[in-house]
């Protein structure tokens, strides 16, 4: 009987080391913090490899972009709310009431592996006043450059 346990419990771990998973979020980056706002569901890959890591970055490109209208934070979600909205409501319950000139960028992780980034970056930048997402009106990138 112990032999019996012993051999399925190997094969458990075996297989839970093999499963292969994708997971696709935007991050906002907040001083010295790295903050998860939204996590798209995951896209189905088969392996942990490198031409499977290209399918989870392609996958949660597509993903991300058609959840916010390739980026466009002033895009209107199914509940009325603009992405930016979302964002901002989700950062103030996290108690960051205010964001001034910030991207936000699309990430994919393999198999529990290290977030990497996916080269999609939001159009407009993000401020958030008080959990209410606003218009920019000023532009952090040129101050002090000639």
């Amino acid at each position: 009987m112990q032999v019996l346990l012993l051999l399925l419990s190997s094969v458990a771990i075996a297989s839970a080391q093999t499963e292969a998973w994708c997971r696709c979020a935007a991050f906002v980056t907040y001083e010295h913090t790295e903050i998860m706002v939204y996590e798209a569901p995951e896209v189905t890959i088969t392996a942990c490899d490198a031409v499977a890591a290209e399918e989870c970055k392609a996958g949660c490109v597509a993903e991300l972009s058609v959840a916010s209208d390739n980026g466009d934070l002033w895009h209107i979600t199914e509940d009325g709310i603009t992405i930016g909205q979302y964002i901002c409501s989700y950062l103030a319950k996290q108690l960051f009431f205010y964001l001034h000139n910030h991207r936000v960028y699309g990430y994919y992780e393999v198999c529990g592996g290290a977030w990497q980034y996916a080269d999609l970056v939001s159009q407009q930048m993000l401020c958030c006043v008080g959990g209410k997402h606003e218009h920019c009106v000023s532009d952090d990138s040129h101050s002090g450059a000639p």
